[in-house]
Parts: C-alpha cells; structure tokens; sequence
C-alpha cells in the first residue's frame, strides 16, 4: 500500500503504468487458472467485490442485450423485452444494488429461496426460471455465492450451472469472501470449469492482502468486458500505438471498465504472492478453515454442560460461525431453552445485548446478525431467525 502511495501511478492505460499492467494481467491469468478457466480468460482489479459485481452484470447484459450498448434500456422497451437476474436471497447486497445501477430495477432481481444451510436451492431456481420464462420475461443472468454474508454459506455450484446451461445463463460466482476457499483448494465444492462466466474474489480478506484488492475474473476475457462497455475514446486509448509484442493495446485497462482512473492493486498481490508463494496462500486458507471448524465444535460441547444454551445456527461452510448463546440464568428467568429449529424469539435480545457491552468496553469487537429461514418447498415459507453472534 505505501509503494502503492509513492509511485501514484494511474493504470488505465499501458503506458502510465506499464509494469503494473503486466502485473495485473499475470496475476488475473494465473488466478483464471486456478479457478479452471480457459486460456484467454482475465482478471482485472476493482476498488471491491461490489463493483467487480456490478461489472459482471453490465457484461452479462450487454452480451446477452448488445443493442444495450447504444439504446440503452429503451432498445429493450420498444420489444417489450424485459430483462431479468436471480440471486441467493441471501446473497450481498451489492448485486440488488447493481442491478439498480443496470437499469433493472429491485423488480428485475428475483431473490432464490434457499435451504435450512442458507444455500441456494436450486430446484427452486430453476422452477423460477420456467416461471419468468412462461411470463415473458427475459432470464439472462445468476449470482451464485461462494460464502454469503451473514452464514459464509456457498450455493450448490454444480446444480446452478445446470440450470444455467439449460437456459442459457450467464453464471457469475461471487466469491468475494469464499473464492479463495475455491480457487486454493480448501472447499468440498469446486468451481465448474467451463460453466463459469465471470468470478469474483477479495485477496484483501481471506489472503489478508491491504484493502483494496478485489477481481473479477471473466471466461471470455478482456473482449467481453470491453464489447460490453468500452467506447474507444481515442484520445486515451491508442490502439494502433502498440509495443513490439503488442502489449499497449492490450493492456490498456480502463476501456473495458466503467471508470477511468484505476489503482495498480494488483501489484500487492502479487508481492503477497512471490515473497510466501502458494503454498502460503493454501496454508493460509486452510488455517482458516480449520480454526471456524475447531471454534464450531467448541460451541457445540459447551451445550449441555450447564453453561447455557450454546447452539450453532448451521454448520460452517466457510469460515463463518453462527451461534445463539443463552446464559443458564435466562433460561430458568424464562422457562425455556428451545432448540436450534425452533429458537426462542427471546435469544436475539441476548445477542444484541452482549454485543454492544463488549464492543463499549474496547477489549473486542464482536458482531451480530439476523436473517430468513425458509421453510420446505413449494411454499418455502420464510421466518426470520432471532439474532445470534456472527464471527466471520
């Protein structure tokens, strides 16, 4: 980050920052090659995953919609096409967000139910599909998330790129908090190669890379990005002012992104990178997961023992732990322990409560949280969880 500071490069075009281009460009492969992509596959930085989303969303519309590019939404509205995505219900944020950005609207997002774990369902994905289909909507694009916010839960990965092969979707993973767990190999599921669009990774949590440092790797590679989004303005971008391997062209970055101006950040993962190595990386990874599983079991011996309720809200899939914990003397105050299944609404009082004492106290910083939980199909009747601690 402070060399980052002292060079203040900007590194939109090749020849502003032609080190940090290439840097860009080898880490970007490299990381496409880790998550199975094929050769031709990039990856660009971006100042957070949630602009790598939004990124991957106005790709996948621009070459599912081209005439987008100039007509905008109103190229759409005349064929009275209308443009739908499908995302997690527990899925960041930032992809609603986007597809506000996009033109689609909170209307134009259909949040999938997902299971008791807080995973996708893909049976009902693909029900939902069917559904905008036979109403005359448009699907042309899914969010799968690899760690969701509040459980780090990961969508079954293989089962949604099903249904995205099957109609034709633009798969994007957003694996913001949970890629590393994928790409170093740390993670019972796998990125479906070949079946994968685009992908999003933070170096800057799991990796432990300075904030920020966020990709989003792309299948098609930099043409994808730069049809759907570049305007060839040739006073920045000289295409025809290449060097002898035809390196400037190539690497000139921001044309294939919304903005301009752009931090080499690649450049502190790639120092992380050479001076540990992947070895470091995995070990990294897999200390973390180690730690969320060990701190799992924790809770789950103290239950019982007389200590107070001591409940996981699901089994950690990444490296997230949820818990309820209810001290022994509220219990007998009330009268009732419930169970994980059927939690006392009361519980998520104590959460809150303890939070905030031990956050004021300046000895640690703890969080909580609250989500939906949604009952058996096909009515996937939602009830929302009281709150519990959340330690990510």
């Amino acid at each position: 980050e402070a060399l980052l500071g002292l060079l203040n490069n900007n590194a939109h075009v090749f020849g502003a920052s032609p080190a940090g281009a290439l840097i860009e460009q080898a880490v970007g492969r490299r990381l496409c090659e880790l998550a199975g992509m094929p050769p031709g596959a990039a990856g660009l930085t971006f100042p957070g995953g949630s602009y790598a989303n939004l990124h991957a969303l106005v790709a996948a519309r621009n070459t599912r919609f081209p005439e987008c590019h100039e007509g905008g939404l109103w190229a759409l509205a005349e064929k009275s096409v209308r443009p739908v995505m499908f995302t997690s219900a527990h899925a960041h944020y930032s992809l609603v967000k986007g597809a506000v950005a996009a033109g689609l609207g909170t209307r134009g997002v259909v949040c999938v139910p997902t299971d008791t774990e807080g995973r996708m369902d893909a049976r009902a994905l693909r029900v939902l599909v069917q559904r905008h289909v036979r109403q005359g909507d448009s699907p042309f694009f899914v969010n799968a998330t690899a760690g969701t916010t509040v459980l780090g839960a990961f969508d079954p990965l293989a089962q949604v790129a099903d249904v995205c092969d099957e109609y034709g979707l633009w798969l994007h993973i957003d694996g913001s908090w949970g890629g590393p767990l994928l790409l170093f190999g740390q993670h019972p599921q796998q990125v479906p190669v070949g079946r994968v669009h685009s992908l999003t990774i933070n170096p800057h949590k799991l990796l432990g890379v300075p904030l920020h440092c966020s990709f989003l790797l792309v299948r098609q590679g930099l043409p994808a990005l730069r049809s759907a989004l570049a305007l060839g303005a040739q006073y920045l971008y000289h295409t025809d002012d290449q060097d002898e391997e035809g390196e400037g062209g190539a690497c000139d970055f921001g044309d294939a992104t919304l903005g301009c101006g752009r931090r080499p950040d690649a450049v502190k993962l790639w120092l992380v990178w050479r001076y540990h190595g992947t070895q470091y990386l995995r070990a990294r990874v897999h200390r973390a997961r180690d730690l969320a599983l060990g701190f799992a079991r924790m809770v789950q011996a103290r239950d019982g023992l007389g200590a107070g309720v001591w409940r996981l809200v699901a089994e950690p899939q990444g490296t997230t732990v949820c818990f309820w914990h209810v001290p022994q003397h509220l219990i007998a105050l009330h009268g009732s322990a419930g169970s994980a299944e059927q939690p006392e609404r009361w519980w998520g009082s104590v959460a809150s409560s303890v939070c905030r004492r031990v956050n004021a106290s300046g000895g640690a910083l703890i969080d909580y949280a609250t989500m939906e939980r949604f009952g058996a199909p096909p009515e996937y009747a939602a009830e929302e969880l009281p709150c519990f601690f959340r330690i990510p």
